[in-house]
């Protein structure tokens, strides 16, 4: 982990350290956020005295920024490692995990029941404590072949990094081409050119205390540079994998399947620090991103053409006749029951009215986590660790796309699972998962859909203990200690009620659920 802090936190590499007293740190040395690998920084101060150091920095010297922008290895967090009372609140007001990263210190200060200093410290208190963990594994210290360093106040010098054998890859290709970039263009590219969610140039131009118009000329640069090097000779190799890639993907396809679509693609970029799918994204021809979707052209212009081709015909066409023509527009024919799923208005045709579905809130053992998503708990029996299907009420099998007479595949990390929708709803067998997760009867299971359609498992086993900590573990609370209080808040944000709710309001919700289990617990 030779890396510093001010790689971590990008605002700091262009603070003035002589206005920000709040560096100094007994033990370490001066510049330490900028000379001292972050491993030898953690044997000094803790991963939550660095949380409180960082939420200061935020909350006072960029309260413009986005939280994200301050710490931006929270967008790769698994936001159960943040699961705190105070970050419950903050993520109900913000609605999802993004929108809670894309907020600014002063704006989450600004959120009603929020208070910010709590919620910065607990996520950058996540984040740290999971390099801490990491570091021992990581760190030269704990390889016996490795001379002993210095003390954390007599920094030595770091080990060059060892060449990778073997020819240059499209990766390393990239590398070279990009590896010289200077900080102003290096956050440019991270927060306007490569990411779903471009900041505005002028919260940019604020961050870096630059006019707006530096931001939009670096921009416009670095564009111009990624142009210039696709026109050159040596990405010649790279432009025959864009010209494979166009031809694979089709007209319309998910975003997993451009992630997948090569082993390199999920590598992180050493000179740009991004997903190489990013990079591949930014440089594709025609494709564009909207939503989960990757299209040649515009959105509801295929969603359009989608709509007549069906609606067009002269008596409703089968799946199969559907499945068809939706080929003929150019959508490949592994994604063309998803684009057809995809499709707002034929989605609401297959649903019959009077279908009973039901909102995913008021649907029982079902709650919100902090990744903004609705998981459905699966209390774990002998038939399923049997091998039996899983049953599904019908507000989370909506909340996931199916709908009545619907049968598809989704992915998991143990292979395919059938989902289907004939009698009543149901997920194929976990078998497999629960093998290797060692459930047990009575523990639990969460599962939800992540966006990309894929099956995401969490075992919990049972808990022991008082009442509230075993009401904590049926919602998906894992953190240890808390309060009745702080039980009533987390279960109040987790069964989807917003802003303060009392007790009553509480048990209100889970009758109206049929959540018979947590009433017991809690009445």
């Amino acid at each position: 982990m030779n890396f510093c802090l001010s790689d971590l936190v990008p605002p700091l590499r262009w603070s003035d350290a002589a206005r920000i007293g709040t560096l100094d740190r007994p033990g370490l040395p001066d510049a330490w956020w900028r000379t001292l690998p972050l491993h030898r920084v953690l044997a000094v101060a803790d991963a939550e005295a660095l949380a409180e150091l960082l939420t200061v920095l935020a909350l006072e010297h960029w309260p413009a920024a986005a939280v994200g922008d301050v710490l931006p290895a929270l967008h790769v967090l698994d936001p159960d490692e943040a699961d705190d009372p105070q970050v419950a609140i903050a993520l109900d007001r913000a609605g999802s995990w993004h929108g809670l990263l894309a907020l600014s210190g002063r704006e989450l200060a600004d959120q009603p029941f929020v208070k910010a200093r709590p919620v910065l410290t607990a996520l950058f208190s996540a984040v740290f404590a999971r390099l801490a963990e990491s570091s021992p594994k990581a760190s030269p210290e704990a390889s016996p072949d490795r001379e002993p360093e210095s003390p954390p106040d007599e920094p030595g010098p770091e080990p060059e990094p060892e060449p990778e054998p073997g020819p240059v890859g499209l990766p390393e290709l990239i590398d070279a081409a990009f590896a010289d970039l200077d900080d102003q263009t290096w956050m440019v590219a991270q927060n306007r050119v490569f990411t779903d969610d471009p900041s505005a140039p002028e919260q940019l131009a604020r961050l870096l205390a630059v006019p707006p118009e530096v931001i939009a000329d670096a921009e416009a640069a670095l564009r111009g540079r990624i142009a210039h090097w696709l026109a050159s000779p040596e990405a010649a190799p790279y432009n025959e994998h864009l010209a494979r890639l166009t031809a694979a993907l089709g007209v319309a396809v998910p975003k997993a399947r451009l992630v997948a679509a090569a082993d390199w693609h999920g590598r992180e970029l050493r000179s740009l620090e991004v997903p190489a799918w990013r990079f591949v994204l930014a440089t594709l021809p025609d494709h564009r991103l909207s939503g989960d979707w990757l299209v040649a052209g515009d959105i509801e212009d295929l969603r359009e053409r989608t709509r007549g081709l069906i609606t067009a015909a002269e008596r409703p066409p089968t799946v199969s006749q559907a499945l068809e023509l939706v080929r003929s527009l150019g959508v490949r024919p592994d994604a063309a029951r998803e684009w057809l799923d995809s499709v707002p208005q034929l989605r609401a045709q297959r649903v019959p009215r009077g279908s009973g579905l039901k909102d995913v809130s008021l649907t029982r053992r079902c709650f919100r986590q902090p990744d903004g998503r609705w998981w459905l708990r699966v209390d774990v029996s002998g038939e399923h660790l049997d091998g039996a299907e899983v049953m599904l009420p019908t507000g989370f099998a909506a909340y996931v796309g199916l709908a009545p007479g619907d049968t598809r595949t989704v992915q998991s990390a143990a292979g395919d699972i059938g989902l289907s929708w004939h009698t009543r709803p149901s997920l194929g067998s976990l078998r497999r998962i629960l093998t290797e997760v060692a459930a047990e009867e009575g523990s639990h299971i969460f599962l939800t859909l992540s966006e990309e359609g894929l099956l995401r498992v969490r075992h919990l086993p049972a808990a022991g203990g008082d009442e509230t900590r075993r009401a904590l573990r049926l919602v998906g609370y894992t953190a240890p200690g808390g309060t009745p209080e702080q039980a009533a808040r987390v279960i109040a944000t987790r069964v989807g009620l917003t802003g303060p709710a009392g007790r009553p309001e509480i048990l209100a919700r889970l009758r109206e659920r049929g959540d018979r289990d947590l009433l017991t617990l809690l009445g």
